[in-house]
């Protein structure tokens, strides 16, 4: 049992091997990404697919699913001389200008001011949060309403999805 300790002794020098551990560990804690400093506006947006396709469920799958006389919902982001979110609902779209965009891992809130209001100027927030899957949900909120869980998919990956297209309505 003698001979067994003293061998337990000269490990304990190895943990000299431990001190340059920490440098190695340094490094380690010292990521990239971690180092990044905050995004502004412009590179949120830029980093952002422009064009996201509402889908809709059909049983356990999504599908890209248009109405009789109508259109898909779609969100479109563009910066013609400022900064816009566009918002198609069938036959009408809702444009307003973006004020800030906020990041936080995958979620993005859009700080919207809405123009043509009928109030006047009205604030309005979006809420992007992107999934793993190339889907993502909207979410919208002003002073009257919250519109949730509109989900979409990057307009690059539409082909990944059934599109289902009723026929014409009767009048």
């Amino acid at each position: 049992m003698e001979s067994c300790s003293p061998k337990a002794d000269p490990v304990k020098p190895q943990s000299a091997d431990s001190i340059s551990k920490p440098s190695a560990s340094k490094s380690s804690e010292v990521h990239p990404t971690e180092i990044k400093s905050v995004d502004t506006m412009e590179d949120i947006f830029k980093s952002l697919p422009k064009e996201w396709t509402m889908l809709t469920k059909d049983g356990s799958k999504y599908i890209i699913y248009i109405p009789c006389d109508y259109q898909n919902q779609k969100i479109i982001l563009s910066n013609h001389g400022k900064y816009a979110l566009e918002h198609v609902i069938g036959q009408d779209a809702y444009y307003f200008k973006i004020k800030n965009i906020k990041k936080k891992r995958n979620t993005y809130v859009f700080e919207l001011l809405d123009e043509n209001a009928e109030k006047g100027q009205e604030n309005v927030n979006y809420t992007l949060n992107i999934k793993d899957n190339n889907q993502a949900v909207w979410d919208v909120y002003n002073d009257e309403r919250k519109i949730a869980g509109i989900t979409t998919t990057d307009a690059h990956f539409e082909s990944k999805y059934k599109t289902v297209e009723e026929p014409p309505c009767l009048e």
